[in-house]
């Protein structure tokens, strides 16, 4: 076959990653697309609504030219997009591609090798530093979705936004100085006790309304910009307010405004009127760094202002680290049997573009380009906190969905109304977790979804509830009472829960439950802990009565399961989810690393010897505590757990697999990198 030109090749690349991408725009060897430099020709622009527009510049190996070129496109403007090119990929196409007959099959079953530049503050960055990243097609495409959202812009937003909402919160500590009894009713619609944490919690809630109001303006009828109803012209922010959100509310978009709007409501006009102008400021400076909510932004804000963690020891999963663990655990998802999720090697034809690594090992590749398989999962976080792994896990899914050729909104109602679960004492954690997954598809809406906020501490029955870990009794169904608690109106439809919620959560359906359970453990009595009768239980200052009967019920709950009480009450969580897992489901969990080698932990790891298989360990390699977690804040060394429970007929290995990380992945394009490669090792072993 003569020598193809590379624009050839070009163009096969894109028209296979045209259908993995979703509604991007994909467009290549193509003129003027660069603003005023119509001379400038980037071989592949990828162009998103809300994301900052990749180019991949390609050439045939050895291409010497392809870095410097990849490198040039960084900072352009491009036509009809209000980002400029802040992600370049510089890619090289392996020998065969230039003469082969049939370029689309050769680049399609190809081991492309490529490195992408992307700018931080004022430097241009290459990852990997050296070397080059290799792997195929779908591969590629989940680099494009990753490296289109620029971590540095999120952090500028998570900084504008912390900001805000503190500022915010002083003036509620001025008004809580004279008027407590307003402060007391929005404690008491959080849940929470009446301390400046919970008025921290409610400015992030409105706060985060007032995001995504000003990201869905103009996008309904009668919906206008936030301005508008609070801008320093309107006399009557509050009301306008209101009124706007009432018709928001109509329309969609429930858990994010239903309990910001009730916030709002108990406010008095004047205090109501400083933090609205306030916030307004905030949402203005986050939405204009172009990062929406989809990405987790307010859950991060929401950990640093979180100052019960040293008893609820809510540390949250960083971002990266959270994509880390997904796209290791939605990798070891296989259908179950023949039927819903069952793929069958194609006779004939193409076949289906894979991620690296996916596709071998143990059994038949789960197919993500059917609705119906997806729909039959059921994914779970019973410690969701603001829900930064069932993000992950859901972005995970829909980045598969989108690279089968499936359309990622047309699931979007069916992942929030039977696929994920999340449970969580706080209201405000669960307001957070219904919000950033309502905002990966803001205009589809849903019904009910599976996000629970769990009784916690002294009951009105005088009872004591212990969260989540109730759902270690035989029961498999609990009632939550919704008389008062907004937070518990987790739909989108603009329709209020009744007054109580049935929580299904049945043992041994799930097909992933992935979790980084609190580790507080009930024997920690130093330091901050040293005159708390129970420090697992001490949050919502439970008084020593409550602690002890707190203390109590886990241990009845616990009988014989993997909880140890020296092991604190995340290996309560761990019995928890393996109760609720299924035969042959994923196991994925954040761990303290002393899980992999405490005496107390012994059950933990008798149980993953015996029940699972596929198991993978990881751990941070680090001079400091501090670089050996996974985790923000923790202040002590995390290990990453991956596993599969054994069918009924298989056997278990009783292996595992250790890897030790130099340090924690710093950004999703690294965290896909070091998944891909491990993922890639199990395959091959």
């Amino acid at each position: 076959m003569p020598h193809q030109a590379e624009g050839n090749a070009n163009n096969v690349l894109g028209n296979l990653l045209r259908p993995m991408l979703g509604k991007a725009g994909v467009l290549f060897e193509s003129n003027r697309v660069i603003a005023g430099q119509s001379g400038k020709r980037p071989d592949i622009l990828i162009t998103s609504p809300g994301r900052s527009p990749v180019v991949i510049e390609a050439e045939y190996d050895p291409a010497r030219t392809v870095e410097p070129e990849a490198r040039e496109r960084l900072g352009m403007p491009v036509q009809n997009a209000t980002r400029p090119i802040e992600a370049a990929i510089a890619l090289r196409y392996p020998a065969g591609v230039d003469d082969a007959y049939d370029q689309r099959a050769v680049i399609a079953e190809a081991a492309l090798s490529y490195c992408v530049y992307t700018v931080e503050g004022d430097t241009t960055v290459r990852f990997p530093q050296s070397g080059w990243l290799q792997s195929g097609v779908a591969d590629l495409a989940d680099l494009v979705r990753l490296v289109s959202v620029p971590q540095n812009a999120v952090d500028r937003a998570a900084d504008f936004l912390e900001q805000g909402i503190n500022d915010a919160a002083n003036i509620l500590e001025e008004m809580h100085a004279i008027r407590p009894a307003i402060t007391a009713e929005v404690a008491a619609l959080l849940g929470m006790d009446n301390v400046p944490q919970t008025r921290r919690m409610a400015c992030a809630i409105i706060a985060n309304a007032m995001i995504f109001h000003e990201r869905i303006a103009g996008m309904h009828e009668g919906i206008g910009a936030l301005r508008s109803v609070c801008g320093p012209d309107v006399p009557d922010p509050q009301d306008r307010t209101l009124q706007a959100w009432a018709d928001i509310l109509a329309i969609n978009y429930w858990p994010i405004f239903a309990i910001g709007k009730d916030i709002l409501e108990r406010l008095p006009s004047d205090t109501a009127l400083y933090v609205l102008r306030r916030l307004r400021q905030t949402a203005a400076s986050v939405n204009g760094t172009g990062v929406n909510n989809a990405h987790d932004l307010t859950g991060r804000v929401f950990q640093r202002l979180i100052s019960d963690r040293k008893y609820l020891a809510t540390f949250y999963t960083l971002p990266a680290s959270a994509a880390l663990l997904a796209r290791l655990a939605v990798a070891k998802i296989r259908p179950h049997s023949v039927g819903a999720g069952f793929k069958p090697a194609p006779a004939s034809g193409p076949k289906p573009l894979l991620p690296s690594g996916e596709g071998g090992g143990e059994g038949v590749p789960f197919d993500w380009a059917d609705p119906a398989a997806i729909a039959s999962l059921r994914i779970g976080d019973f410690a969701c906190g603001t829900g930064a792994l069932l993000s992950a896990v859901y972005e995970q899914i829909a980045a598969r969905h989108e690279s089968a050729g499936g359309d990622a909104a047309a699931i979007h109602p069916v992942m929030m109304e039977e696929v994920l679960y999340g449970c969580d004492v706080m209201p405000s954690a669960i307001h957070i977790t219904g919000s950033t997954l309502a905002g990966i598809q803001p205009d589809v809406m849903y019904g009910r979804s599976r996000l629970y906020t769990m009784p916690y501490g002294r009951q009105e029955d005088g009872t004591v509830k212990i969260g989540s870990l109730e759902l270690l009794q035989s029961s498999q169904v609990m009632t939550l009472f919704n008389t008062s608690d907004p937070a518990l109106r987790t739909g989108s439809a603009g329709e209020e829960t009744a007054a109580q919620v049935n929580a299904e959560i049945p043992d041994a359906t799930f097909d992933l439950v992935i979790m980084n359970p609190p580790f507080t453990r009930a024997t920690n009595h130093g330091g901050t802990h040293a005159n708390v009768v129970n420090p697992a239980v001490a949050a919502y200052n439970a008084n020593e009565a409550d602690q002890t009967a707190m203390g109590d019920r886990i241990g009845e709950l616990g009988k014989g399961t993997c909880y140890h009480g020296n092991a604190g009450i995340a290996s309560a969580f761990v019995a928890l989810a393996n109760r609720k897992l299924k035969r042959g489901g994923v196991l994925a969990l954040v761990l303290p690393l002393v899980a992999t080698a405490g005496l107390s932990w012994q059950s933990f790891r008798q149980m993953l010897a015996q029940e699972y298989t596929d198991l993978r360990i990881l751990s941070l390699a680090a001079e400091n505590v501090n670089g050996m977690s996974f985790s923000a804040d923790t202040g002590l060394g995390e290990c990453l757990v991956i596993g599969r429970r054994l069918k009924e007929t298989e056997i278990s290995s009783k292996r595992a697999h250790f890897t030790s990380l130099k340090s924690r992945p710093k950004a999703f394009a690294q965290a896909d990198a070091f998944a891909k490669s491990i993922i890639s090792c199990e395959s091959i072993r």
